[in-house]
């Protein structure tokens, strides 16, 4: 059996799911997004508020802070999840399933320490023995150029292995959702046995989306341009890294530039989040049908519906 994913036809499928959807999708993610992001810029905002204590007070309270909000967020997000796969599957939901996540914190943070860890090693087994090649080769290479040409193979090499390794876990969540009885780690194996021979197919559906990323991407470092540029002389004798602004602009542009920057990718993020995040739960319904059915599901005429 050919283990290839009709991207098309599962894109359309979770777009059919999305104008069905109600409430309507965007409203949905529009709750997300300040229940996660807002929380987040609230709580950078209350740590920065905080610069004038000593130093040891404010990374306590700036780690405590961050902990805090990136255990919240783990939660959210896989309360997101849930409320897609309810979507495709054409299931009953609403604004409550952004919080559905909470009757299951303790697991979904365990699910999440166990794959940190897990890729964690994954990612040290793979660097080793890499950057000792790229040692020993760069050791035979004295000009820039080729150290440049080096430099960017590693980085290359370091963004293929951390996609191998994340897309490894990428059906975790999902299968805790639809197994919470199994717990944490029992769905962190089971994601890596459904995405064995699976990971390019998923790849090539995560980068179907990249377009979109990059419009957005764009939209905000316009933003940032257009804000940077006439502070551009100030930021250089202050010593700003320019390329670290670009990255987090938020480090010297005034809170109104941030907060256009933000505005701007709203719209835009409204359709896309939902948009990847259901059909990222098609491609695990269709995985789920695939092991389960005889014959295979992808040879049926429609493997992306499941009504």
């Amino acid at each position: 059996m050919s283990m290839e994913v009709n991207r098309q036809e599962l894109k359309a499928r979770a777009r059919e799911r999305l104008r069905a959807s109600h409430p309507a999708f965007w409203k949905i993610t529009l709750v997300y997004l300040l229940l996660t992001s807002g929380v987040t810029a609230v709580a950078d905002l209350a740590g920065a508020a905080r610069i004038g204590l000593p130093p040891l007070h404010l990374d306590t309270f700036a780690l405590f802070l961050s902990l805090l909000v990136i255990l919240y967020t783990t939660v959210m997000h896989l309360g997101y999840q849930w409320w897609a796969l309810r979507t495709y599957r054409q299931q009953p939901t609403g604004y409550g399933a952004l919080i559905d996540g909470f009757s299951m914190a303790g697991r979904v943070i365990l699910m999440n320490v166990v794959i940190f860890f897990s890729a964690l090693g994954w990612a040290v087994a793979f660097a080793l023995p890499y950057s000792l090649v790229l040692f020993l080769l760069s050791g035979l290479v004295s000009s820039g150029v080729g150290m440049q040409f080096f430099s960017l193979l590693a980085m290359g090499g370091a963004f293929l292995g951390s996609l191998w390794i994340g897309y490894r876990y990428a059906m975790a969540p999902y299968l805790l959702i639809d197994h919470p009885e199994l717990g944490a780690s029992a769905a962190v194996r089971e994601s890596v046995a459904m995405m064995k021979g699976w990971k390019w197919e998923f790849c090539k559906l995560d980068l179907s989306f990249l377009g979109w990323h990059l419009i957005n991407a764009l939209l905000s470092l316009a933003v940032t341009l257009v804000f940077a540029l006439p502070m551009l002389p100030t930021l250089m004798e202050a010593g700003t890294d320019l390329a670290q602004l670009l990255v987090t602009p938020s480090l010297a542009l005034p809170w109104t530039a941030v907060l256009l920057s933000s505005l701007i990718q709203l719209p835009l993020s409204l359709w896309l989040t939902p948009y990847q995040t259901v059909t990222f739960s098609g491609f695990y319904q269709a995985r789920v049908m695939q092991s389960t059915q005889v014959p295979p599901v992808w040879e049926r005429s429609d493997p992306y519906d499941v009504s």
